[in-house]
């Protein structure tokens, strides 16, 4: 089976929450992510702020981008999907996290020791504390409305092994292999459990990931990889590759993130999974190299938040056409940028839409 994007040639950007704080008041506290009201309505007010700046045809160029929403109303999205923020299956497994205004929340590493880690298992989510505050976000909301929409992000399988053991994960790779495989089991296992759970009650459970999960297909389930830059192709192989493959057997349909600049490292390795058709694809990566690996993906091309903050509007508009141009058949690509902070011109934020919208009308 292979996937299908339901646009042709999506693109989607998603703020980072410093942006959000210092233009709009908005503040990212534990309220924003699990009280109902405050869910709501922080919600309600981003795709109304997006759509009063990018959506008025007498702003700016006057050019439409098609963010938020005009008349935009209360509806019961469980999670922050106009954020990149990850951080609750770490907060189930027993990591401390911290809330700020202006920022993701910080997952405090658990620094695990060897006995601690043989002692983890993957818990009850239903009995979970952390996971739980969920539970009473989506019931509340549930009961409320009649319906429950979004998700939340449900980072990576490495990622949530390093918030618990700490680098001391990178040693268990050479010097203690059987602890390693134990706790990313554990984290395996956790994070399988919980994108079941928010997909049978909400129909996806990856849009908060990334956003373009929501304009290509709501159902792909998007593994976060971001930390696989941090070691190398074999290691990945032994380690980590074995639970992309048992996560897109149970999760499909299935993608894999990969936000480092070298996704080419690996492009081999992500081959041999069967079921992952989707792949965000990291600044800095040689995309035609993985297209050639990877010929029939739909691939997530991701723009650097800090060049579309910090350079001209002009190489911005040709940062989009060497990734285009690179992408492969456009009907199996996307564009994306994360995590744009307060110092990005609204300009240079139309200048992607520009050269997208040029691309579907006349192609490369």
């Amino acid at each position: 089976m292979t996937l299908e994007s339901r646009n042709f040639l999506p693109v989607e950007i998603v703020f980072h929450p410093s942006w959000w704080n210092k233009q709009y008041g908005i503040k990212f506290d534990e309220a924003f992510f699990f009280d109902p009201l405050t869910r709501v309505e922080s919600e309600r007010a981003m795709r109304a702020a997006l759509h009063a700046r990018f959506g008025d045809p007498s702003t700016s160029s006057g050019q439409v981008l098609g963010l938020g929403e005009a008349n935009a109303a209360p509806r019961p999205v469980i999670g922050p999907v106009h954020l990149a923020a990850g951080f609750l299956p770490s907060a189930v497994l027993g990591c401390a996290i911290k809330y700020y205004d202006h920022a993701s929340p910080e997952v405090i590493p658990a620094n695990l020791t060897d006995a601690q880690v043989l002692a983890l298992e993957a818990p009850d989510l239903e009995t979970n504390p952390a996971f739980r505050k969920l539970i009473a976000l989506m019931d509340s909301l549930e009961a409320q409305y009649g319906k429950i929409e979004g998700d939340v992000n449900w980072e990576g399988v490495q990622n949530v092994a390093l918030n618990l053991r700490g680098s001391q994960l990178f040693v268990d790779y050479y010097e203690n292999p059987a602890l390693a495989r134990r706790l990313l089991n554990v984290c395996a296992q956790t994070i399988e459990a919980m994108a079941q759970y928010v997909r049978r009650r909400t129909g996806s459970n990856s849009v908060a990931v990334n956003r373009i999960v929501g304009a290509v297909d709501a159902r792909i389930s998007l593994h976060s990889n971001c930390t696989v830059a941090m070691i190398s192709a074999r290691t990945y192989r032994e380690y980590l590759l074995p639970y992309d493959q048992q996560l897109a057997r149970e999760l499909y349909p299935y993608g894999i993130h990969h936000c480092g600049v070298d996704m080419h490292k690996v492009r081999d390795e992500y081959a041999k999974v069967e079921g992952a058709e989707f792949f965000d694809v990291g600044w800095g990566s040689d995309v035609a190299a993985c297209r050639a690996a990877l010929p029939n993906a739909i691939f997530s091309l991701r723009m650097s938040p800090v060049r579309v903050a910090t350079l001209p509007r002009d190489d911005v508009a040709a940062d989009v056409e060497a990734l285009l141009r690179a992408a492969g058949p456009l009907e199996r690509a996307a564009l994306c940028c994360i995590n744009l902070d307060e110092r990005t011109p609204d300009e240079n934020v139309r200048a992607m839409f520009e050269v997208v919208e040029r691309y579907r009308k006349y192609g490369a």
